[in-house]
């Protein structure tokens, strides 16, 4: 903000153009700078130079002055972040080597501007496809894990589909979605009765999300199987009310957690008044 507003007001009086370096500000720093004087002194330093010591320097080569700039900026380089990426997250390390190769062969604007182009797209792969799990009953408690990470601990019933699906529902994952839970449908067969949703990750719902989920529950109506929802925050209870999408899966639907709905759905069983507020509670509108 600084260098912009001096340089609109200098434009006025024919001055330079004043920016700021990564060679400069590193040697600002190794010498010890901490505030905006270290500028004032620099230029006056510069000033002094060309003033009364340009003979003294007018010889120096100018292999000197770039190693000089080199030694400053190699303090800059951060070697241990890319090892860390490389043990832990290859997909970034990938990033960060293709945005340093457009870099060095393209430029520093364009190779960063392409860095962030890419790191967008990455996003929004990831976002496009979320984490889905399909959960089971730790047995001898009332917790619901991931089956894949805890196959040995967690009981799964041929009766009950429990799917948990870490993001939010948008255009851009929802056919992702119906995939999804249309494949652990089949793997369950003719026995399944009840899909239960674990909506606790889902902050948002978009309309085309809901037109798939409106879909999704009239097949499932269709086929004798009831879709229940588990713990859905308030954001999502208040985008069920607003769509209309509770009157498709039913009030009675609802629950507060997953162990709730799963006993509902296993044994029939009743919840009282104020867990049914609690499951159906919305801004718009309290059941």
């Amino acid at each position: 903000v600084a260098l912009g507003a001096s340089n609109i007001v200098g434009s006025l009086f024919q001055s330079y153009p004043t920016t700021g370096g990564f060679s400069r500000t590193a040697v600002n720093d190794q010498a010890g700078a901490h505030s905006g004087v270290a500028a004032l002194v620099s230029s006056a330093v510069v000033g002094l130079t060309l003033l009364f010591l340009t003979p003294a320097f007018y010889y120096l080569p100018n292999a000197v002055l770039a190693s000089i700039i080199m030694v400053a900026v190699f303090g800059l380089i951060d070697v241990k972040y890319p090892r860390q990426l490389w043990k832990h997250r290859k997909d970034e390390f990938a990033l960060l080597g293709v945005t340093f190769l457009l870099t060095l062969g393209l430029g520093i604007k364009e190779g960063i501007l392409l860095g962030v182009l890419l790191s967008l797209l990455l996003l929004v792969y990831r976002i496009s496809k979320p984490h889905i799990a399909v959960l089971g009953k730790i047995r001898g408690t009332n917790y619901f894990r991931n089956l894949d990470r805890f196959a040995e601990e967690a009981e799964e019933s041929d009766e009950i589909l429990i799917l948990r699906f870490d993001g939010q529902l948008f255009f851009g994952n929802k056919d992702y979605f119906r995939q999804q839970l249309q494949q652990e449908i089949h793997k369950k067969g003719t026995a399944l009765k009840s899909v239960i949703l674990n909506a606790e990750p889902i902050n948002y719902i978009d309309s085309s999300a809901v037109f798939v989920l409106r879909s999704l529950i009239q097949d499932l109506k269709k086929e004798g199987i009831r879709f229940v929802v588990a713990g859905a925050i308030g954001p999502a209870r208040d985008i069920f009310y607003q769509s209309r999408l509770i009157d498709d899966i039913g009030p009675d639907n609802f629950f507060v957690d997953t162990h709730q709905a799963y006993v509902h759905c296993k044994e029939a069983g009743t919840r009282s008044e104020k867990e049914a507020r609690i499951a159906t509670q919305s801004g718009n509108r309290v059941m």
